[in-house]
């Protein structure tokens, strides 16, 4: 049987009222050295976070201007080479107009030459020698009534005279009439036809001479047209190329910065798991020397 002193009794009573006010300031303390850590770790991990959150953001957003901007870039090459097309496909037409109009005026020329040293002459000499050929048969007309006449003045009982006489006589005057129309026939040639073939020659050669002139106006006109439509297409392509490549500087800019948060990030993640396991430790040894002290 053991025997208990009062020394004894005193110290057990001591040691089972004591542990609660003794340990609750020891949990306190150590958990007032853990939490305070802990929640400025995880602050600084959460602002971390969201930084590199908003860095992707940003890049993802670089990544799409840039993919815009190339596309810009294509889009604005297509056009302007589309109008040095237009502007080559321009130029062929206005020479082509220039060298048609050229070609109508050489032969509108040529053709009011042609009529003045060839048409004419040959015009005038068929109507001088109508005129002349109805004068001979004329002629001969009067001159075979006059024989007739003289004939038949000797002989005044031939028979048929009279008839033979009208028949001259008719003769006679139908190569008057034919005198008179081979006559009016050279007027209407020389005073009123060859002149109006002239005039409407020479209005062929002045309205191709203002069809070649509009013609070059036109083309010089379609031709500076087209060179300032690709002047415009190569400066809109010029600006596209600027914001293209001011966009991919951007671009790489933020990647870089991406990429340096992402190793930062993944350094302070490889660094968390030592940092904690530390702590732990020392929470574990914390209890074993509360543990010894008790004892």
């Amino acid at each position: 049987m053991i025997r208990t002193t009062p020394l004894l009794v005193l110290l057990a009573v001591a040691c089972q009222s004591a542990p609660p006010q003794e340990s609750a300031p020891a949990q306190v303390a150590v958990d007032g050295s853990a939490e305070p850590g802990a929640s400025g770790d995880q602050g600084s991990r959460n602002a971390a976070e969201a930084g590199l959150a908003k860095l992707e953001k940003r890049a993802s957003a670089a990544d799409k201007g840039f993919t815009e901007a190339r596309r810009a870039v294509r889009l604005k090459t297509a056009e302007r080479e589309l109008a040095e097309l237009a502007a080559a496909a321009t130029a062929r037409g206005a020479d082509e107009a220039v060298r048609a109009a050229r070609v109508g005026l050489e032969v509108a020329r040529a053709d009011r030459a042609r009529f003045d040293a060839m048409e004419r002459p040959v015009k005038v000499g068929e109507a001088e020698l109508s005129v002349g050929q109805a004068q001979e048969r004329l002629r001969v007309a009067e001159t075979d009534l006059l024989g007739i006449l003289e004939i038949f003045e000797e002989e005044s009982e031939a028979r048929a005279k009279d008839e033979i006489i009208r028949r001259n006589q008719i003769a006679v005057q139908t190569a008057k009439q034919r005198v008179e129309h081979a006559q009016l026939k050279q007027a209407m040639v020389v005073e009123g036809e060859l002149p109006a073939r002239m005039a409407k020659l020479s209005e062929a050669v002045r309205a191709a001479e203002a069809k070649l002139a509009a013609a070059e106006a036109k083309a010089e006109q379609s031709k500076r047209r087209a060179t300032l439509d690709v002047g415009v297409a190569k400066s809109e392509e010029a600006d596209a190329r600027k914001a293209s490549s001011k966009a991919e500087k951007e671009r790489a800019q933020l990647r870089k910065r991406l990429k340096a948060a992402k190793a930062k990030a993944e350094a302070a993640a490889a660094e968390g798991p030592s940092v904690e396991s530390g702590s732990a430790a020392d929470g574990e040894a914390s209890p074993g020397a509360a543990a010894s002290g008790d004892q």
